[in-house]
């Protein structure tokens, strides 16, 4: 029996599909901690996809002021542009 199907009967006996699936987890000393009662047979690969930090309310807002004072540059370089043609 290939390493595959060993993992594909693990997953049938904890009553999970082999494909692919999405179990939130949070790291706690290190070790990344499912957030599910969802039973992960020992042995099955994973993938770590890092999600979004919360972002500070002040930081969103400097953000913002970024992307203003961003779109103003680009309107006053087009209207530059426009008086030297």
């Amino acid at each position: 029996m290939t390493k595959l199907e060993r993992q594909r009967v693990n997953l049938e006996g904890c009553n999970m599909a082999p494909e692919r699936r999405v179990i939130p987890g949070i790291v706690k000393n290190g070790m990344v901690v499912p957030q599910t009662d969802t039973p992960l047979p020992e042995g099955v690969y994973v993938d770590i996809h890092i999600g979004l930090a919360d972002v500070p309310a002040e930081l969103k807002s400097e953000f913002a002021q970024w992307d203003k004072a961003s779109d103003e540059a680009w309107t006053l370089m087009e209207q530059w542009e426009a008086e030297e043609q």
